[in-house]
């Protein structure tokens, strides 16, 4: 059994350990806020540009727009899977890893993949994902300028036919935990309008979509990437969470143990004394 000291040393070294978990957790509990402040602010933005494409796409629609118009035959597609910054987050990043390998082998069509965040470079390789390109230079909240790019890449790699379909794959925060999704951006798929109102459009509906459709492409990119680090700092709020409470019960546990040999020790030390004065009650009686 450790000594006492030993046990000491492992209760300080465990200590020191809830101080890290601790502090994770609650820069994780800010930058959550932080991100779900910024999507609710958002989501009225990106739900009135979805309902003026709703608009836009009433009645007969035939546009030439190069965003809405699906190539003639789907030859290549794009994944583009959007990891978090670092672990510490749990299964968070293996799940959606899983999930992406699951939808590679599913893929009859060659595809490649194009990663957002910096985790896990070298396990993404190790999983035979061909990776076009990488964004890791995304912060933990991100902004528009960000997501921007990252738009704009895939804008011009379905423009140029290098993709003829661009998936988006990440994890949504949902509740109390993840969950892993895909989502097609690119062809903008046609939202049907509501049938029978007739609607006047200025200057004219075609240059309207063209404008709208690339808004609408930018807003849906800038969604995926707040709902993956909304559920990337939950997830490591969690993990943290469970950390510290598990190096509370850690140092419970070793203060009892502490405590029991201490206690055994004293007992010792008792018996002794006892036994040394007994004996010389005795050799004094014999005396």
């Amino acid at each position: 059994m450790p000594n006492i000291y030993a046990i000491k040393a492992r209760i300080k070294s465990v200590e020191s350990t809830r101080q890290v978990t601790k502090s994770m957790k609650m820069v994780s509990t800010a930058k959550l806020r932080r991100t779900q402040y910024t999507m609710n602010r958002v989501r009225p933005f990106a739900e009135h540009c979805r309902r003026i494409l709703e608009c836009l796409c009433t009645g007969e629609l035939d546009t030439k727009q190069e965003l809405m118009q699906p190539h003639p035959e789907i030859k290549r597609v794009c994944y583009v899977l959007i990891v978090g910054n670092r672990g510490l987050c749990g299964s968070y990043n293996s799940d959606i890893l899983r999930y992406m390998k699951g939808l590679a082998n599913r893929e009859e069509k060659d595809f490649f993949t194009v990663v957002c965040g910096r985790w896990g470079e070298d396990l993404i390789a190790q999983e035979g994902l061909k990776v076009e390109r990488r964004f890791p230079d995304l912060s933990d909240t991100p902004e528009r300028g960000e997501s921007g790019r990252i738009a704009d890449y895939l804008k011009e790699l379905y423009r140029s036919g290098r993709a003829d379909k661009i998936v988006l794959v990440y994890q949504k925060h949902r509740g109390m935990g993840q969950e892993a999704v895909n989502e097609q951006l690119l062809p903008v798929e046609p939202v049907k309008g509501v049938k029978g109102k007739d609607y006047l459009f200025e200057p004219d509906r075609e240059s309207l979509l063209a404008r709208v459709s690339d808004l609408y492409v930018d807003n849906v990119v800038y969604e995926a990437l707040l709902e993956a680090r909304t559920g990337e700092h939950f997830a490591r709020m969690t993990a943290m969470t469970t950390a510290t409470d598990n190096t509370d019960e850690m140092i419970r546990e070793l203060t009892q143990e502490m405590n029991t040999q201490r206690q055994a020790q004293i007992t010792t030390q008792i018996s002794e004394v006892i036994g040394g004065a007994n004996a010389l009650s005795q050799n004094k009686a014999q005396g």
